[in-house]
């Protein structure tokens, strides 16, 4: 795939700054020029990698950011965005809460525990943006406005999304409210909205004790339909029976779905088991968790799903991902863990100081 190089001279002030950058000791420094130069973390690395990358035949191109986020792109150019989340910590309240409703706390500390690893603003082109609920890092005021300023792209919903999005003051011809068993097409790929039985989230937003809202209101899953595979984007759930009926009616190649770890007196993440029952229902053959890395209440070792899935059935296969990873879907299928890049493309040994040329020429071995 192609890689902005650190000195690429499109990166600014809010892209990945060039080495040379360190070696200007005296300055002028304020913290608005602080925030613009190490804020996004990554900067603009990854949304160029995005615009720049030429998907191969077959292939399909994904970008995890961290949390629910994902970038998709297909061989044909289209440029798709799910659950993107460029927020801090959140600090819920009792009436915003779905899991204080469950679990009776009147409030619940989500601290961040991953980079920011895009820059919602440096998108210029998204073919759509889409959320499977109305939970604040599925459906991110940040995102959502930078992206509604620096491209056209609808932004894709069900009935709470498309509340949210009213509130951010999307205009209605760029919002598109969808229910399972509708279809979407963009360019030349297909979409199937399908259900998702995020049970946390009907609790989000209903009105008074006992009461809950329909899964098809506040939940929805896409099913993309790509030269690479079938792929899933499920958002968050918890275990439902009901995914057998869609094992039975889809043919899943990658379901990407949330785990993580879970309090005594609430239930708000599917754990590792949870995933495998989850997955076999499916019939889906790889799996890529997130949530595990995202918020301190939940953070859990993904280890744990590489260990019960061998032991369940080796045949469905994790792929452990870290955020901003890019990886091409199927030729990465097997790559079992993500590790970062470690550049040595760019290594010549002839011109090394240590072991090349003119090392060599000083003497260094002799």
């Amino acid at each position: 795939m192609n890689t902005m190089k650190w000195d690429d001279p499109e990166n600014d002030g809010r892209g990945v700054m060039r080495a040379t950058w360190m070696q200007s000791v005296d300055r002028p420094m304020d913290r608005d020029q602080w925030l613009r130069e190490v804020f996004p973390e990554w900067g603009t690395f990854l949304n160029n990698q995005i615009r720049d990358a030429q998907v191969e035949q077959g292939q399909v191109y994904m970008w995890w950011f961290g949390g629910p986020s994902f970038a998709l792109k297909t061989r044909t150019g289209e440029v798709f965005l799910v659950d993107g989340y460029a927020g801090p910590s959140a600090y819920t309240e009792y009436q915003n809460c779905g899991v204080c409703r469950t679990s009776g706390a009147t409030t619940i500390n989500w601290m961040k525990l991953w980079p920011q690893v895009f820059d919602p603003w440096g998108f210029t082109r998204l073919d759509a943006a889409l959320s499977t609920h109305h939970h604040s890092d599925h459906c991110d005021v940040y995102t959502i406005k930078a992206t509604l300023q620096t491209t056209d792209c609808p932004f894709v919903g069900p009935l709470s999304c498309v509340e949210r999005f009213r509130n951010f003051k999307v205009p209605e011809d760029r919002i598109t409210l969808v229910k399972p068993g509708d279809t979407l097409k963009y360019g030349a790929t297909e979409i199937e909205v399908v259900p998702c039985f995020d049970t946390i989230a009907t609790f989000t937003g209903a009105s008074k004790p006992g009461e809950r809202r329909p899964f098809a209101d506040v939940a929805v899953a896409y099913l993309f339909k790509t030269e690479g595979g079938n792929i899933l984007f499920l958002g968050d759930t918890l275990y439902q029976n009901a995914y057998v009926l869609l094992g039975q009616q889809y043919d899943i190649d990658l379901a990407i779905f949330n785990i993580g770890n879970n309090a005594p007196g609430a239930l708000d993440k599917p754990t590792p088991y949870d995933a495998y029952m989850i997955m076999e229902a499916l019939k889906a053959d790889y799996f890529i968790p997130f949530h595990w890395e995202s918020w301190s209440n939940v953070a859990s070792d993904p280890g744990e799903v590489e260990w019960i899935f061998a032991k369940r059935n080796p045949r469905i296969k994790p792929i452990i991902l870290q955020p901003g990873a890019a990886i091409v879907f199927p030729r990465d299928k097997d790559i079992g863990r993500y590790t970062y890049p470690d550049s040595r493309e760019n290594y010549r040994p002839e011109c090394s100081w240590e072991y090349g040329g003119p090392a060599r020429a000083a003497g260094a071995f002799e």
